[in-house]
């Protein structure tokens, strides 16, 4: 898309439309390093959140169950990488996701945890909390250590 075509596309977009690409762009922060959390809203502190926008939300009006299992995907990853260090690569061969709770406007957090720690695979779990601290979501993840 061109610039030309992209300024159209504003000047003719509802204010739904509108709203929608103000929350990517307000995510966006000149790195190119990670646009999909910053897509879905998730941010990486010193805890991996996610927060309820209408970017992430399904058409029932709360958050997606796929960007909750990107959430955990993402905090597992990122508990991994402070477990063995970033100079190693990991995939994740398998993640299960059990769903407690729908939620709309709570920011969601994640606890994680390693359970186990093997030479080529990790296996972890990381729970999803709302505001409240009640469980939105228990993720489990096994994940491939590249040697």
């Amino acid at each position: 898309m061109s610039k030309k075509d992209l300024i159209e596309f504003i000047n003719n977009a509802s204010s739904q439309e509108i709203d929608f690409l103000s929350e990517i762009v307000k995510n966006l922060d000149g790195s190119h390093l990670r646009y999909f959390d910053k897509l879905i809203g998730i941010k990486r502190n010193e805890n991996v959140t996610l927060k309820p926008g209408i970017n992430n939300k399904n058409i029932y009006g709360v958050v997606h169950g796929g960007a909750i299992c990107s959430l955990i995907d993402i905090a597992l990853g990122a508990e991994i990488f402070k477990t063995i260090g970033t100079d190693k690569k990991i995939y994740t061969l398998e993640l299960k996701v059990n769903f407690t709770k729908a939620t709309s406007d709570s920011e969601l957090k994640t606890q994680t945890k390693i359970l186990h720690l093997g030479s080529t695979t990790i296996v972890a779990q990381c729970l999803v909390v709302d505001d409240s601290e009640d469980i939105v979501a228990v993720g489990l993840g096994t994940f491939y250590i590249v040697q």
